[in-house]
């Protein structure tokens, strides 16, 4: 997982460009305006301080993993019936595809580490799926938030007697890079597509 630090960096990076006037067309494509983009991105940011609170002797609940879950909805609930569905199938792709890469595969962190894998599991399935930026976004944020809820379920089943803490602050860094790598695959594969049928048209 990524420290706070990292994600908070690169929300307040995202925020700046944004203020400049950058990334426009990524946001257009994920049918956002500059206020909520903005807006999406503070509130991110201003919950990596928030607090952690026990909720039983067990279970515990960081309070800012509740944003992104909460950003993700807004996210789905703000679109078209279509583009509800094709994101919840991209976000259970998504979280299938880490779940079994992360049981079959080699414990040693790589390429498909869960963040970076979430990240390219979603873009790949959003752009394969309509080409959806937002899709691509709620799959990398949801994905890997489900895959974590799997895993603290299967570690109060075994009988852990830890406290187990539910949107740990190294989920939240790891659903916000894999959020930002899912769109930024999506459009990188996008536009290199649309390049090759321009070139191709000319060529005709």
């Amino acid at each position: 997982m990524f420290p706070l630090a990292f994600s908070v960096t690169l929300l307040t990076l995202l925020t700046v460009l944004l203020f400049l006037g950058l990334g426009q067309r990524v946001l257009d494509r994920m049918r956002l305006t500059d206020a909520e983009a903005v807006i999406i991105l503070l509130v991110m940011i201003g919950g990596h301080f928030l607090p952690t609170v026990s909720l039983t002797a067990r279970i515990a609940l960081n309070l800012g993993g509740l944003v992104p879950l909460g950003v993700g909805a807004y996210l789905l609930f703000t679109t078209s019936g279509v583009e509800k569905t094709r994101a919840a199938g991209v976000t259970l792709v998504t979280a299938l595809l880490i779940f079994l890469t992360d049981k079959l595969l080699p414990l040693q962190p790589g390429l498909l580490d869960p963040v970076f894998g979430g990240g390219i599991f979603a873009g790949l399935a959003a752009t394969f799926w309509g080409r959806s930026r937002r899709s691509a976004f709620i799959g990398g944020l949801v994905g890997v938030l489900l895959v974590d809820l799997a895993s603290v379920v299967q570690l109060w089943l075994q009988g852990v007697q830890e406290q187990i803490t539910l949107g740990s602050g190294g989920l939240f860094s790891s659903m916000v890079l894999s959020a930002f790598l899912a769109v930024l695959i999506t459009e990188v594969i996008g536009e290199a597509r649309e390049a090759l049928h321009q070139g191709g048209e000319e060529d005709a």
